[in-house]
This record gives C-alpha cells, sequence and structure tokens, in this order.
C-alpha cells in the first residue's frame, strides 16, 4: 500500500480462538476524525471518544502483526485461491468484484497476501484490515471503518480498479502500485527496485490462478453541462468544480 505520514495512533486488540489466549482487562474507545475516518484507541480522549468495551477479553498470546508470518501458514507452498477462504468473506469479496469488475481470484490472492484473512490486521505503517487500507487510501475510497470487513473490501478492490485502470491493465504495475504506492511506480517507470514489492507482485502472481492475466481498462466519465448548455464530459471532475457531474463507465458510453 502507499506510504503517508500518520501521527494517529491505532491500537487494537484481536481476539483468535485459533491461539493461545490469556484473559485481560480491555477498554477500548471509537472516535470519529475530522475525515469521517473511525480510529479504535484504549486512551480516553474525552467526550467524543465512545468506550465500546470495558470487560475482561480473551487476547492472545502474541497479536499478529503484518509483516510476521501468516500463522499457520506453509512455506514455499502456493495455495488455490479458494483454499483456506472463510466462508463469510466470499459473498463480500464477490458482491465487490462484481460491483468494480476485478476477478474474484485476484482479490482472494491479495487478502491472502496482505492480511490472512484477519479482519483486525494493523501493518506497522498504519495500514488496516483485510486489504491493508492506509488511512488516506480509506479516505480517497470513503471508507469510514477500515475494520469492517464489508467496507474494506469493497474500497479495496475499487482502489485496485482504479490502479488496474491507471496501468491499463497491467496487473503486475498495479501490484506494484498497491504495495509501494504509484509515486514509486511513476519515479521506477516498472516494479520499483525493492525487494518487498518484487516479492509481493510475484507472491501474488504465483497464487492467483489466472497468473499474467491482462485486464481491460474501464475508464471512468464525469457527465455534466457546462454554463452554456452544451454536454461535457471528463475524465477530471476536479477541474469542472460546482458543476453537477454524473459518473459513467466508458463500457455504458
Amino acid at each position: 500500500m502507499r506510504v503517508v505520514k500518520n501521527k494517529t495512533t491505532f491500537i487494537l486488540t484481536a481476539v483468535l480462538l485459533s491461539l493461545p489466549v490469556q484473559t485481560v482487562d480491555a477498554d477500548i474507545y471509537k472516535y470519529t476524525d475530522e475525515s469521517g475516518v473511525i480510529h479504535f484507541t484504549n486512551v480516553s480522549g474525552g467526550r467524543s471518544h465512545k468506550r465500546v468495551k470495558s470487560e475482561p477479553v480473551a487476547a492472545p498470546a502474541r497479536i499478529p502483526v503484518i509483516g510476521d508470518a501468516a500463522p499457520g501458514a506453509a512455506k514455499n507452498s502456493s495455495p488455490r485461491p479458494s483454499a483456506g477462504i472463510p466462508s463469510v468473506y466470499l459473498d463480500i469479496i464477490n458482491s465487490a468484484c462484481d460491483k468494480h469488475g476485478v476477478d474474484p481470484s485476484l482479490v482472494h490472492a491479495i487478502v491472502k497476501v496482505e492480511s490472512d484473512f484477519n479482519p483486525f490486521a494493523l501493518s506497522r505503517k498504519g495500514a488496516m484490515g483485510l486489504m491493508q487500507l492506509m488511512p488516506q487510501t480509506a479516505v480517497e475510497m470513503n471508507v469510514k471503518n477500515s475494520f469492517s470487513p464489508h467496507e474494506n473490501i469493497d474500497g479495496g478492490v475499487k482502489y485496485l480498479r482504479y490502479l488496474l485502470d491507471r496501468y491499463e491493465g497491467n496487473l503486475s504495475l498495479a501490484l506494484a502500485a498497491y504495495n509501494s504506492g504509484e509515486t514509486a511506480v511513476k519515479r521506477w517507470g516498472t516494479i520499483p527496485p525493492f525487494r518487498e514489492t518484487q516479492k509481493y507482485v510475484q507472491k501474488i502472481m504465483r497464487i492467483y490462478n489466472g497468473r499474467g492475466k491482462t485486464f481491460t481498462p474501464r475508464y471512468t466519465i464525469y457527465i455534466g453541462y457546462g454554463e452554456d448548455g452544451a454536454l461535457l464530459l471528463t475524465d477530471n471532475p476536479s477541474s469542472h468544480e460546482g458543476k453537477a457531474l454524473r459518473r459513467a463507465s466508458s463500457k455504458n458510453l
């Protein structure tokens, strides 16, 4: 995922029944920032922080952090995209992929690599949830709660669709940008020479059963009317502020 500076501290206790557990006291508070993004913390911040849990809860002996080896994952394996996917996420992924025009098998592979299907995954850089959305990406994709599987997957698939369109269906570049950011891909003009990014792309392509598959870009066009009543078509709505524009995929034009 792209890297942005973020001073907000995210603290989350996840309940993992498959790991040894111990009982701890947890005071978890929820608050919404000025951008409308929901945050969870164990530090009370006054009236703006609503307490959502204050009772003994089962906590894992060690909370997994993205970047560590996935719990129970076999080394040097190439699992099928459908292998090990919790059934609760299948419909969510299929719905988001149908909505945004992305192959579900590709998203299965990305979620497997990003979070190993842990909806409460939190990276050291602040990426959150199943598809590891950075805070700024979540805001841009209109994700209010990155720990909600529905919102996280929809936002992640929407962002992936945007990257596939930007790189004209080049899956390797889209995955590289998903991992290291669009700026890095633009700078190098190819997959950046970062070991993490190169291994990330290789691992997803190995898991994805449609390896090497190309995607047809779906350019997003905004339709409206100019001040003189003339029909207006643009792919950059920010240059036409104040005008009522509606979004349409190029396949529907």
